[in-house]
This record gives C-alpha cells, structure tokens and sequence, in this order.
C-alpha cells in the first residue's frame, strides 16, 4: 500500500518562509512479509446476509481481532488459512500486509511569528477569516466560496466528520472547542518497520500530516488559518503510524469506528495501487500470481466497506493520487506509466492495477487543481511550458479520469510542473513570492501542520504543501457545511448534491498526459509536454463551490438524482459540462473511457469488472 500523503523537504535557501511540497510515491508494491510469521493476521470476507458463526472459527483455533461483522468480515488471526477457506460462508480472505512507510525526510514548516502575521485590518483576536474574506494566505477558501457559505452556516455539531490519517496534534493554535476527544480512537499498532518515536496507543499526532487534513476540514477560525467547517464536530480516528504507514485492517477497522460513533462523513487523504483484477498478462505490477497476491480479496474487503458504509448514513471522501494517472470509471488505471518514479524503463507502469480507496465504487475521488500557472522564460523551465497565465488547472501530478467525482484545490508549484523540471526558485515555489508582510501569492495550500522541521511537535507551525490529500479534505469540509445547510440528506443524495454543486473550470485545462512512447527519454519521468491538453470532463463535475452547496433557495434545492457508482457525474451534467468547459483550440477529447493501452510486453486484455459496480 501506498499512502498519498504530503512530505515536506529542506529549501534550498534559508527563508523566513520555508515551503512544502508533494511527495510522489515510486510506484511499488507494498511488502508481504511483515505478517508473515508461523501464524498470520487475515483479513476474511463472508457472504452478505449470513451468520457468521464465529463459535465454529474459534473452535477451529482460529483468534477474532476485530469483528467487523455487520460489514460481513473478521480480522482474525491464525496459523491455518486452508482450514479459514473452508468455513461456512467465507467469500475471500487476504493477509493484513503492513504498508511500507516513505524515506525519512526532515520536514521543514515554520512557526508563527511577528513576521507572519497578518496585516488585514479585518482580523481580531478571534481569528483570520470573517464572512466577507478567508483569511490572506487561504486562496483555496476563496476559490472555493467559502466565506459566502459562512453567511449560511459554518457546520453543525450535529455533523460529524471523521479523519482519518495520522492523528492530531491536539494542542495546535488551530484546533477548536470542535473536535471530539472522547470519541476519538487510534488503531495503530508497534511495528518494527517504523523507526520513529511513535505511541501507538496516542491520538496525537506524531507526523503532522493529520493535523494538516483535519485542520482544513474543521480548524477553528485562528491567527493564521480557518478551517472549512469550524463549528463540526471533528472525530480524529488515527490509522497511520508516525511514519505516515498503516496496516490495512487498521484502515477498515478506523472506518467502521467512524460509522459506529455516526460519522456522517470520512475523508481518507491516503492510498495504494492494487491487482485487483488478478492476473494480467503483459501487466509490469500484475503479471503473475505471486505480484497479484491478495490483492483481489483486499479490494473485495475495501469494497464492502465502503457499501456497508453508504447503506448506514456513512459518505467516504479520498484523494484521487499523485501519480498523473487516467482512472477509470472502476478505478483502473488505464494510462502509461506513471509520474513520481524517475525511472524510464516500464516498472512504474501502473496499468492493470486499481486504486484503493480513491478508485473504489461509492467513494467521492478528488482530484486537484492549481490556482494559476505563472509564466516564465526558456531560462526557467528544462522543457517549455503549457498553460501560462491559466487558472484552475489540473495540477501536473493529480489523477484524472472518468472515475473522478469532483476537483477541489490542491495547489501545485507555481509553474504547474514537477520540480525536476524546474531551473528557477521562482518555477518551483509554492510559498509566497516575498517573506514581507501581506505577501499572499502562494502557489501552494497553506495550512496548520502539526510537527516542525526537526520532526517534533509544533502548536504553532504551519506550511504551503501541494497534492489531493489536500484536495480531499477541502471537499469533505464543504460535504459538512452542505450536510449543516441540508441535515436530512442520505449518503447518496449528499453525493449527487455535491456534484451538482460546482463552479466550471475559469479556463480550459492546458495541462498535458504522461508519454506514452516507452522509448522517449520522459517516459514515467515527466509529462509529454506536446500531447494534447487532458480535457476538463476527465476532471470531474467542477471545483467544489461551497456556496452553491448551501443554499436553500428554490433555484439550488436539491436534484436528488443518484449517480452512478464508480462514474463522477451523471450523463446529464457531463453532457452540460463537456459543453461549457471544451475549447475549440484545446484538441481532441481525452475519450471517457478508452480501451487499455498497448503494454511494451504485449496488448493489456479487457480485466473483468469489479463484483461491486
């Protein structure tokens, strides 16, 4: 498993402002080995509306770590998965494989000071933001139409939201009165493979990344920040140890909790690529059955999951992944090769593999956009540039595809290009271009983080990051003050509603797919900067727009149209965006749902379809 999650690495001048930035995880596999010892932890899956009799599994010397039996699976732990296979009703099993965690790397965020305080004669002691503005540095807030939302409603405690991630740092300047201690739980257990000092047992935060997400969902309204929906009630669930890393049963088990205690709402800013499919032959990742392993039971158990949810009042959010990958409308990679790698030859082809839990039918998959594309000369760029001077485009790493529900702000470095790809500060910057007071034009999200540069906790730090970890909670905070404006909304007329609320996109997408030639020098290393331009339908509905999801009157009343699982928009809307958002110079339409392309071993067959459309 991979987790999509922001890292934060070291400037290379020493500034007042220090930034962050994406990490781009190198498309591996996670390890199988970490559970694989003379008894194994499984993951087993029954078939609905049965009994699970767990008398006969324990009397077969079989232990029951977690019963999660209302989502029809058991975490158990046993030395004999034959015998498990042979109980009454057991539709699949997969061993809980542990994810491996990132290179460590220093991360460097910066204290509140004077320096950066800010100058709006409109802050008070409360707090930044007001009803009329967001706060200077919160561009994604006003893209967003947030402060005309918080003229309706700034969340119900009556909404509850669960995050999902590696804790909160609790006593963060950020976080409110809001956030729900008693009901908060960790899930994460020792492991060996994380060397970092970590308390399995604490809620806090020991990475900072969560506090990131949590902040942005429900922070209170602070000296710096506000978060989208300050008056929510905030459930911080922690699956992810202090090296960013979680067992997949902890992941499950975090969003059963979360329904348990009446999350109304869970955003996970995490995931992985898996064989879900079985085996494919001509497949780089799942060409055989030792690569493909467990998979398909996993996303069997991610899947029944998510569907229990949905049934029981629970709307699951994720990151869509920082890979530039096209996803299908089940969540299938379809495109070549992948972005974060660096390497050329055909390893980091993700074909054949889907995304868990971003590309799982019923959750909301988010993609990013940036705020505007800054332009430069041939002496700042290796390669040239695409897009100048546009607005909200599709951030050069997010995923795209016909299985993306909405787009929010995700922020991307201020030429909306890796930073290999970088010759100049002033391409790769995500902070504001001066460390002077009132600076406010960052590239990049900024945002409370919950650890320093030295790894420690930080009450008081804050960063400007980039990804769809970024971009998920922005709509999961929105999905809270919808839920405040509009309380008897089920999961499904949430989901319709949220992708009927939208903004379309200021100006056509300009930013380009990876290369599709194995052979070019930039295969599975940067963007084809000559291809056509991704289409703005391969993006979903449009960018979330908190306005439109809170208003009551007659004219935004809800269309309570269920969508089609798997697909981001209804055939009405993408017929509607597709007409407002193509450009008659932006080339021809990525199609919506093109067949696999041509692997270098040999043609990828049509995969069969997942068991829950």
């Amino acid at each position: 498993m991979r987790i999509f999650r922001h890292r934060l690495t070291l400037p290379a001048l020493v500034a007042l402002l220090v930034f962050g930035v994406v990490i781009v995880f190198a498309p591996t596999f996670i390890s199988r080995a970490e559970f694989r010892q003379s008894e194994d932890n499984y993951i087993v899956v029954f078939q609905p509306k049965l009994r699970i009799d767990t008398r006969q599994l324990l009397n077969h010397g079989h232990k029951i770590l977690r019963d999660l039996s209302k989502a029809n699976m058991l975490v158990v732990r046993s030395s004999n998965r034959d015998d498990l296979a042979t109980l009454p009703g057991v539709k699949s099993i997969a061993r809980d494989t542990f994810t491996l965690a990132m290179p460590d790397e220093k991360p460097t965020t910066f204290t509140r000071n004077e320096s950066l305080s800010s100058t709006d004669s409109s802050t008070t002691s409360q707090g930044c933001a007001t009803t009329q503005k967001a706060c200077p540095l919160q561009w994604d807030l006003a893209l967003m139409n947030i402060p005309q939302a918080w003229q309706k409603t700034q969340g119900s405690a009556k909404v509850r939201v669960a995050n999902l991630d590696t804790g909160l740092l609790s006593t963060h300047e950020a976080v409110g009165m809001n956030y729900d201690r008693d009901h908060s739980r960790s899930f994460v257990e020792a492991s060996s493979s994380c060397n970092k000092t970590d308390d399995p047992s604490s809620l806090e935060d020991f990475d900072g990344h969560g506090t990131w997400t949590a902040t942005h969902i429900a922070g209170k309204d602070g000296p710096q920040i506000s978060g989208i929906a300050p008056n929510t009630t905030l459930i911080n669930v922690r699956v992810l140890n202090a090296c960013g890393s979680g067992a997949l049963s902890w992941l499950l088990d975090g969003m059963y909790y979360a329904n348990s205690v009446g999350a109304q709402i869970i955003n996970m800013s995490m995931g992985t690529y898996i064989c879900a499919d079985g085996v494919i032959p001509g497949s780089a990742r799942c060409g055989n059955q030792e690569d493909v392993g467990n998979d398909e039971a996993t996303w069997d158990a991610f899947a029944r999951m998510v569907d229990y949810l949905k049934q029981n009042g629970t709307t699951v959010i994720a990151a869509a992944g920082n890979d530039h990958v096209q996803l299908d409308q089940n969540g299938r990679v379809i495109s070549a090769g992948s972005l974060p790698s660096g390497d050329s030859g055909t390893a980091a082809d993700l074909r054949g593999t889907r995304l868990v839990p971003g590309g799982v039918p019923g959750v909301v998959a988010v993609s990013a956009v940036n705020r505007a594309t800054g332009s430069g000369d041939t002496s700042t760029t290796k390669y040239g540039q695409y897009g100048s001077s546009k607005r909200e485009q599709l951030a050069y790493y997010s995923n795209y595809g016909p299985r993306i529900d909405l787009s929010a702000p995700g922020g991307a470095r201020n030429y909306n290009v890796p930073a290999s790809d970088c010759i100049s500060k002033e391409c790769s910057r995500l902070e504001a271009s001066s460390s002077l007071i009132g600076a406010s034009d960052n590239s990049g999200v900024f945002g409370a983080y919950g650890t320093d540069s030295n790894g420690q906790s930080c009450n008081n730090c804050y960063a400007y990051l980039q990804g769809t970890s970024t971009a998920a909670p922005q709509v999961a905070g929105v999905a809270a003050l919808a839920l405040a404006a509009h309380p008897d909304m089920t999961p499904t007329e949430l989901v319709s509603w949220l992708h009927q609320s939208v903004s379309k996109f200021t100006d056509p997408n300009a930013t380009p797919p990876l290369p599709t030639d194995t052979n070019s020098a930039y295969y599975n290393a940067t963007l084809d900067y000559k291809a056509s331009p991704i289409s703005n339908n391969e993006m979903g509905t449009g960018i979330i727009d908190a306005a439109s999801a809170v208003n009551t009157s007659d004219q935004y009343q809800p269309q309570y149209q269920p969508q089609n699982q798997g697909q981001g928009q209804s055939q009405n809307q993408s017929t509607n965006q597709q007409q407002q958002n193509q450009a008659p110079d932006q080339g021809q339409d990525t199609p919506s749902s093109p067949p696999p392309a041509t692997l270098p071993q040999g043609q990828l067959p049509n995969t069969p379809q997942s068991q829950f459309p």
